[in-house]
């Protein structure tokens, strides 16, 4: 499932490529990408507006309209946004159309999990799944300090704890185990033993590798993370040479190196 690094990379191309020019056509190709309000009234409002801004917020993708209205995307496991020439033809599982002069913004999502909200501006905040959402992990607001005090503020192992969204906006099951690789962390480590100095790293692990992902992201290196690329070769963790082993922590499969990452009371 996309995670920060991937929407904030089809953010920043987005805002590249659309940001004021203004809707000229609509098509929704699969009425079931649409989830308010009708996909009639969806492509009639969109109609004529310019893009003015493209944001993000946790693994939410916003775009403001002028007339006071925001498209509200997840992309879910398999949806991806693409701008294309308008002469090019659909691409496979395409199910939505934004045309803007010589060009289209298209949606295409192969399982059909993605979907779009259009709603005022000034209601985002009120939209399913953006409500309650933490803090943005590079946002000037995500300080050590501030960190602290959510560490501090809960229990349970760090696996389950970077995977709360009403904690840290948009860290998903691959990059809590990046960040928690990076950090030398067990992800079955309790938040409440973790010393200051563990703290400090986990913080500072949180911020490095999310912006090396995006980094990596745009300049399409592949893998993008050290533990990503173990895992898709050999196995076997690079700095100590044994082998990574998986364990359902919070629910979720954590990959580890038993050697690097060890949990303490």
């Amino acid at each position: 499932m996309p995670e920060l690094p991937d929407v904030e990379f089809v953010v920043r191309m987005l805002r590249r490529r659309t940001v004021g020019r203004r809707i000229a056509r609509v098509t929704v190709l699969d009425r079931s990408v649409v989830r308010s309000p009708t996909p009639a009234l969806f492509a009639r409002r969109l109609r004529g507006r310019v893009v003015q801004r493209v944001h993000r917020r946790g693994k939410y993708l916003l775009v403001a309209l002028s007339g006071g209205t925001t498209v509200v995307g997840h992309l879910r496991m398999t949806g991806e946004f693409v701008v294309l020439p308008r002469r090019e033809p659909p691409r496979r599982h395409t199910r939505l159309v934004i045309g803007l002069d010589d060009r289209d913004i298209r949606f295409i999502d192969q399982r059909r999990f993605g979907h779009v909200d259009l709603v005022a501006t000034g209601a985002v905040d009120d939209v399913k799944g953006l409500r309650g959402l933490g803090l943005e992990p590079l946002s000037p607001a995500f300080t050590l300090e501030q960190f602290r005090d959510l560490v501090r503020a809960r229990r349970g192992a760090l696996k389950g704890f970077l995977l709360r969204q009403d904690v840290i906006a948009g860290i998903g099951n691959l990059y809590a185990d990046e960040i928690l690789y990076h950090a030398r962390l067990h992800p079955a480590q309790q938040t409440h033993a973790l010393r200051p100095q563990e703290v400090r790293r986990l913080y500072h692990a949180i911020r490095t590798v999310l912006t090396r992902a995006i980094r990596a992201l745009s300049r399409r290196d592949g893998p993008v993370g050290e533990l990503l690329r173990v895992r898709t070769r050999d196995g076997v963790c690079p700095r100590s040479r044994h082998r990574l082993r998986t364990a359902t922590i919070s629910g979720r499969t954590a990959y580890f190196c038993p050697h690097c990452q060890r949990a303490h009371a």
